[in-house]
């Protein structure tokens, strides 16, 4: 054997310790490293996925249910609900827990009657002059008709408009403002959100400072207006009398009550039905 021979078999042989210490150290970095990238993914997932994963199905759960199966929001075209035109109908919202009862016709279609100025005047004091944002303030308290005509023939899709904003699924317009419908359940939802957006709302001021007799001589004294802590009210008639609504709220509650039948005819039913539910809530 050749001394060159030997000095290469000896260099390989010293050569493997240094090998084997540069694969233990990169097998020692690339361990030391896999909790970094797992974390790193997790910080990724709660910071993006998870959380819009959770927001998204919290959104979806709180969406309220229509008949057949449908939520608000889901896409639904806004002519799909029933009409009933002629059934009593009582909503009721508790704001701070989020607590709601009411009727089974409570999301029907049915005439929204005067009640329907809260939606025109939404629109018109968001997209109207001021002189028409002043009018429209003034028409929710003194439930002025010719205002209403004037202010929905210039913004003939206001309804339409204020009920996409807000996902009211029974509330649609008519070429006049008077065959608009709604429901108890819409106009509940409208003012509960109004409430927490900005409970100093326009509206909610209009409404708490309401004339005692309309612009048409009626009074403005019935309905759920004579609930425990209602602080304000949009009353509703029709031309015959035959028909009557009202929306109210509280510090801590929304109620809407409509019927077919006379104004006392709705300030019993109410009365009935709901103030138990009011009582507790104005505690």
């Amino acid at each position: 054997m050749s001394s060159s021979s030997a000095r290469g078999r000896g260099n390989r042989r010293r050569g493997f310790p240094a090998l084997t210490i540069v694969l233990v150290a990169v097998l020692v970095l690339a361990l030391a490293a896999i909790p970094l990238v797992f974390l790193q993914g997790y910080s990724r997932g709660v910071e993006t996925g998870g959380r819009a994963t959770g927001q998204a199905a919290s959104r979806d759960s709180a969406l309220p249910t229509l008949p057949g199966g449908a939520r608000v929001g889901s896409g639904q075209d806004l002519g799909t609900f029933v009409e009933n035109s002629t059934g009593s109908q009582v909503s009721f919202h508790r704001l701070s827990d989020g607590h709601r009862t009411g009727t089974a016709t409570e999301r029907f279609a049915r005439p929204a009657l005067s009640l329907v100025k809260l939606y025109i005047a939404d629109h018109v004091l968001e997209h109207g002059t001021l002189a028409e944002q002043y009018a429209a303030i003034a028409m929710i308290s003194s439930s002025d008709d010719g205002t209403a005509s004037e202010l929905y023939e210039k913004y003939p899709d206001s309804i339409g408009e204020t009920a996409r904003k807000y996902g009211l699924m029974s509330t649609r317009g008519d070429e006049r403002w008077g065959y608009s419908v709604t429901s108890t359940y819409d106009v509940v939802s409208f003012v509960s959100q109004l409430m927490e957006e900005d409970p100093t709302s326009p509206i909610l001021v209009a409404m708490a400072q309401a004339s005692p007799v309309a612009a048409d001589g009626y009074g403005q004294d019935f309905g759920t207006s004579v609930l425990p802590g209602v602080i304000g009210t949009k009353w509703g008639w029709s031309d015959g009398r035959e028909l009557h609504s009202s929306v109210s709220f509280g510090e801590d509650f929304v109620v809407a009550a409509a019927v077919t039948g006379s104004a006392d005819d709705l300030t019993a039913l109410v009365e009935e039905q709901l103030t138990d539910e009011v009582a507790a809530a104005s505690r």
